[in-house]
């Protein structure tokens, strides 16, 4: 059998053992452990932040795609009233132009028979005075 004594070197060890232990877990783990938890809560710090950015675009993508939409909705109902409103104004310049026309038609039409009363009655005195000088030069007297 093996026969295992209990001298002072293996105490001497086991307390080496518990003191690197000790300095080690003192001036190693615990910083490293401590920037390790520090790294883990500032990526989920980032990770947070991210997911809020993400979310951010998202919404802003959505509010652009509704503000798009808006946009040309508002656009085309600006649209209809402008052909409205411009076929509502060629048809009231249209009718003022053939009113105006028609007026003018019926204004040269008065004239022109005012001109021709005019005439008739300026032709109807000299063909009395051709008359009157026709039938003194034919007659040979005055009359």
């Amino acid at each position: 059998m093996v026969n295992i004594s209990l001298d002072k070197t293996i105490l001497v060890q086991i307390i080496n053992v518990l003191a690197l232990m000790f300095c080690l877990n003192y001036f190693l783990f615990r910083p490293l452990r401590k920037i390790l938890r520090e790294r883990a809560e500032l990526l989920g710090r980032l990770s947070d932040r991210a997911a809020e950015a993400k979310r951010a675009i998202e919404n802003s993508e959505a509010e652009k795609a509704r503000l798009k939409a808006e946009s040309l909705r508002q656009a085309m109902s600006l649209k209809k009233d402008l052909v409205a409103r411009s076929r509502t104004q060629s048809q009231q310049l249209l009718t003022e132009a053939q009113e105006k026309a028609l007026n003018q038609i019926n204004e040269s039409r008065v004239r022109l028979k005012h001109s021709a009363a005019a005439a008739r009655t300026a032709l109807t005195a000299e063909i009395q005075n051709l008359a009157r000088n026709m039938a003194e030069k034919i007659l040979g007297r005055n009359l």
